[in-house]
This record gives structure tokens, sequence and C-alpha cells, in this order.
């Protein structure tokens, strides 16, 4: 069966008003693992003042439609970083959180003694740094399919991974819903082809590596930006002619 992908015409809004809101808390005074787990939430959307603004230039909406104008929600991500050198044992800090970050940890790491696994450190350009996760990607289902989550997954990456040798993740529904082992694997085998699109491998067990030392993630990244650009175009395009 032949899966057409929609139009971008189709998208609820302007993708190119689209923005990264980064939020990590932490206490000053170290709380159990947290001077080793940094979690990071990232949160898509459209804000409701930029939102009012381009449709107060584009539209002929009135001054009550556009002050009822809302946030739009796009999606969300979240990212674990490991601190490789901080005061705890890597290993133990990431089955503190959650037995996917466990089940990771398992893969990429030794550990008895919380360093790297040789195939691990084998499979990397520079195996000197801290580790990023990529545990959670969720889009809306209104912006689903139209090739928005590589973009935006390696715009966060791109920001939050300095220092780290690589970002780790391991592809499956992240979306709450409860699969068969089938579905599982056809979900897994999907959402790779997905992530190698900007620069994820299959290493292990079913964890994909993407190293942050390699042109190659750059270049990646850099195309899927130039596609954005031209997904933005098309729909302003459609929109206001």
């Amino acid at each position: 069966m032949t899966i057409i992908a929609p139009s971008t015409a189709q998208l609820p809004a302007d993708p190119s008003l689209i923005t990264l809101l980064y939020q990590h808390e932490h206490l000053v005074q170290g709380f159990e693992f947290g001077d080793t787990l940094e979690v990071w939430t990232v949160t898509a959307r459209i804000d409701a003042d930029v939102l009012a603004e381009e449709l107060a230039a584009t539209t002929d909406m009135d001054q009550e439609a556009l002050d009822a104008v809302e946030d739009v929600a796009v999606g969300r991500m979240s990212f674990v970083r490991v601190r490789m050198f901080g005061p705890d044992h890597p290993f133990e800090a990431m089955d503190s959180y959650t037995g996917d970050v466990a089940g990771i940890g398992e893969v990429v790491l030794d550990v008895a003694d919380g360093e790297w696994s040789e195939a691990f450190e084998a499979a990397l350009a520079h195996p000197v740094g801290d580790l990023l996760v990529m545990d959670r990607v969720v889009l809306e289902p209104a912006w689903r399919g139209f090739g928005l989550g590589p973009v935006l997954a390696g715009s966060a990456i791109r920001r939050l991974s300095e220092g780290c040798v690589a970002t780790v993740c391991e592809p499956g529904s992240a979306d709450g819903r409860e699969l068969s082992q089938a579905e599982h694997r056809e979900a897994s085998t999907k959402l790779g082809h997905v992530w190698a699109k900007i620069g994820f491998q299959p290493f292990q067990d079913g964890v994909h590596v993407l190293d942050c030392h390699l042109q190659r993630t750059q270049d990646l990244l850099a195309e899927r930006q130039e596609e954005f650009r031209a997904r933005c175009r098309a729909w302003r395009e459609h929109h206001r002619h």
C-alpha cells in the first residue's frame, strides 16, 4: 500500500512561526543525581502574540478575533544529558530516571565501571565527553506526517549536545499507545528511518547513535533545515494567494 504524504498546505499554521522553548530545573544544592543527570524539556509551539501579529498583517480578522488567538501546540521533546565526569556513577543516574533510559545505558555503558562499553567507544569518532539521550519526541496529531520531526529534533540536539560525544535514542512509539510486539517492531523500523535523516545509525539492541563529532551530522541537519524552509515558503505561497 502506498501512503501519500499530506500536502504542506494542510499544516494548521505557518511553520516558520514555530519556536522551541527549552526548560531545565535544578536545585542549587545538588539532590540525588542532579549533578550527573540533566533533564531538558523542549516545547515546540507558535506563540499567540506572534501568530496574532502575523494574522493581523495577512488577513482581515477583526481585533476581537485576534485577541482570542491562543498558543498553537506543535509538539514536545525530552532529552537527558548524562555527565560522564560528574560526581555520580553515570549508569546509576540513568537507572534512577526511567526504564527506557536505563535500558539505553545498559547498551552504551560498561555498567560495572561506568565507562563506555568497548563497542560503543569503538563506534565513536572522539569518545570523550558527555552523553545526550533523546528520550521522547511527540508531535501533535495535526502536525504529523509533514517531515517536521527530524528538523525539530535536530535543531534541539544542536543546542543541547555541546560537549557530548553522541546523542542516542531507541526508536519506538512515544505517545502512550499500547502496541503489540509486531506494531512495536514496525514503529521502531519506521522511526529508525526517520531519525537516520539527521544522522542516527543503528548500534546495538535497538539503540541508535548520532555521532556529534561527524561533519555528516551537521550536513544532514543543514539539509533538513533547507527542506523546512522550502515547506515554509510553500505554505505561505498557498495561503497568501
